[in-house]
């Protein structure tokens, strides 16, 4: 047994981590372990005793990526512990704040993993070409968060009871164009990405590249939905329970472990469109590359009905009771750009946060990624891993 392979940090993906890989002789990886490193930064305990409307605008600070995501699935948890449902438009608009968020971290993605796949002579011609097709499709995605959500960092727009403000004929009109743009540089970029996945895997030898036998864990396409799963059959464990075995390991993380029925899951664009679409996957980790480009469309397909269905003099929020908060927690599920995004809020009759709890996207591939990655060369975990943009 050869001394264990150690990348610290991971580059070029959204979060923090590292990993540790147990390999053989040959470099082949019979044990890959992907803590993540993040800092604890205690939102859970945080949003105790705080008033409703704080829960979205703090946990939008989560994630610099993701802060659309995270204030949706808030205010979903919330109103839902107090049996609120939010006007039509509101909702509409609150979708589009979701997509809109989608349809700029997707391509994000891209620019992330295209210097895995490019050859060095690439790097002036298509490496160039790709950054600024990027680009302006990230420039249209920030501009559905910019106009749906009042602003494109953390969108304060958004609000529990709906969305702050309607939009404007004009602003409607540039959404509609934005979104039509977008959708001829689907087809490029997912052309492009198609040619480099099948390149490398020819040039690699390993069409299964990443393969790995855990189920998948998705509640809708495009928004979410609380009752697509029996949340009773979530539960979470502590990193240091889920590595107990490996104190080393156990010590540097800081994440928690999701279980649906029991067992590990992925999440992500893969599951979404192998539950909701017509993916049909060929069995390794670079189908996740390519469902991400596919679900660009997705995106812009829905944005494009949502932006038809919006009427701008309706109303788009109303005013919580919180004299109808339940005794359970609310449940708020978003699907974020990578993964299931769940909130879970414990209301007072008051209007105050009593309990909180977060299951992040991001956390339910990182048993995934340790899957994926174990059974081939310690050469392509990075790869692998960055499938994941975790």
């Amino acid at each position: 047994m050869a001394e264990p392979v150690t990348i610290s940090p991971t580059t070029r993906h959204e979060g923090h981590a590292k990993l540790v890989l147990n390999v053989d002789d040959e470099g082949i990886v019979t044990k890959a372990f992907y803590p993540n490193t993040t800092p604890v930064r205690g939102f859970e305990t945080m949003l105790q005793g705080k008033t409703a409307a704080f829960g979205p605008i703090a946990v939008m600070r989560i994630c610099g990526i993701c802060q659309a995501t995270h204030g949706i699935a808030s205010c979903e948890a919330i109103e839902n512990a107090i049996d609120m449902e939010i006007p039509k438009d509101g909702m509409i608009l609150r979708e589009l704040l979701g997509l809109g968020n989608r349809m700029h971290s997707h391509p994000l993605h891209h620019l992330l993993i295209v210097d895995d796949f490019l050859k060095p002579e690439e790097a002036g011609t298509l490496r160039v070409e790709g950054i600024k097709l990027i680009q302006k499709m990230r420039k249209a995605g920030q501009m559905v968060v910019d106009i749906t959500g009042g602003e494109g960092i953390h969108p304060p727009n958004l609000m529990v009871g709906g969305m702050r403000t309607n939009i404007t004929e004009r602003a409607k009109s540039k959404l509609y164009y934005a979104c039509r743009e977008y959708e001829k540089d689907c087809n490029a970029m997912l052309e492009v990405l198609e040619m480099l996945m099948e390149r490398y895997l020819d040039e690699i030898g390993i069409p299964d590249l990443g393969k790995h036998n855990l189920p998948y864990i998705a509640t809708d396409s495009t928004f979410g939905n609380r009752d697509a799963i029996n949340w009773k059959d979530v539960t979470e464990v502590p990193a240091q329970r889920y590595y107990a075995d490996f104190p080393d390991i156990a010590q540097t993380a800081t994440n928690q472990i999701p279980f649906y029925r029991g067992n590990p899951a992925e999440g992500g664009p893969r599951a979404r469109m192998i539950k909701y679409g017509n993916f049909k996957p060929a069995g390794g980790a670079m189908d996740l590359n390519l469902a991400r480009a596919m679900e660009n469309f997705e995106a812009v397909k829905r944005s494009l009905e949502l932006i038809d269905e919006l009427n701008i003099n309706g109303t788009v929020r109303e005013v919580p009771n919180f004299y109808n908060a339940k005794e359970e927690f609310g449940i708020g599920v978003h699907e974020a750009p990578r993964a299931t995004n769940t909130h879970m809020a414990k209301m007072g009759k008051d209007g105050r946060i009593e309990k909180y709890n977060i299951i992040a996207a991001s956390t339910w591939n990182f048993p995934a990624v340790e899957k994926a990655i174990e059974g081939y060369h310690h050469k392509y975990a990075e790869v692998i891993m960055r499938a994941y943009d975790i």
